[in-house]
């Protein structure tokens, strides 16, 4: 699949674009942010391996990625159909990444990574688990576009070939989680009808202790897809 919007052009994620997926993720990862040169989180292979790199290797065919001319990824929308499953595949095919990366290379050549991935499995089982929204939200999404291509539609059309295909799937709804320090993030969903289900509990990342999570579900039975266009 392939979409032209101005200077970009729109595809289904393919397993090769997971450098480039990575790259994206990393420079928008600290609430929509540049972690480059924070010193924040300087292990750029377990931050995309904690993020991003499960979908182009487990699921490509849920997520689709903004190309520019030069073949180089400006953004994606990258998510499941069915949150359950992929949780179990999660754990399966990237905990074993995740901990032989962090064990063997992250602890002594990136400290500060480490301490940061032991805080952020802290926060994620003080936060629980969304399994109570599966049954009516069961697809979930990431989205991420670089500075340069914010505001260019880009996003909307990222969005939009997801939620097609969601609904394509059958699945009923979709939710996601971002910051309530993304002021990009947080218009940008509701202006696209995604609404506030719940706050989760502060403190994922340790220099921003007080920043709390947002839950946004968006229920799509009964609604049409007006185009590629039609979210603009």
């Amino acid at each position: 699949m392939s979409e032209q919007s101005g200077p970009l052009r729109f595809r289904t994620v393919r397993v090769e674009d997971a450098g480039g997926i990575a790259e994206v993720c990393y420079r928008t990862g600290y609430h929509g942010e540049d972690l480059s040169g924070s010193g924040r989180f300087n292990d750029r292979r377990l931050f995309a391996l904690l993020f991003s790199l499960y979908y182009p290797l487990c699921e490509p065919e849920n997520g689709f990625v903004a190309v520019e001319n030069s073949g180089a990824i400006a953004g994606y929308c990258l998510g499941t159909t069915d949150s359950r499953a992929q949780a179990g595949r999660f754990r399966r095919r990237m905990l074993p990444r995740i901990l032989l990366r962090a064990l063997a290379v992250s602890w002594w050549r990136y400290p500060e990574s480490f301490r940061e991935l032991v805080r952020f499995s802290g926060v994620n089982s003080m936060h629980g688990g969304l399994d109570d929204l599966y049954d009516r939200y069961p697809a979930h999404l990431h989205i991420n576009l670089l500075p340069d291509c914010q505001r260019r539609g880009a996003g909307s059309e990222l969005l939009a070939l997801f939620e097609s295909r969601v609904r394509s799937a059958g699945a009923p709804g979709i939710h996601l989680v971002t910051s309530e320090r993304n002021l990009k993030a947080v218009p940008f969903y509701r202006k696209h009808g995604y609404a506030p289900e719940r706050t989760l509990a502060p403190g994922l990342w340790s220099d921003a202790p007080d920043a709390r999570a947002i839950v946004f579900v968006k229920d799509l039975r009964g609604m049409e897809r007006g185009g590629a266009g039609y979210f603009y």
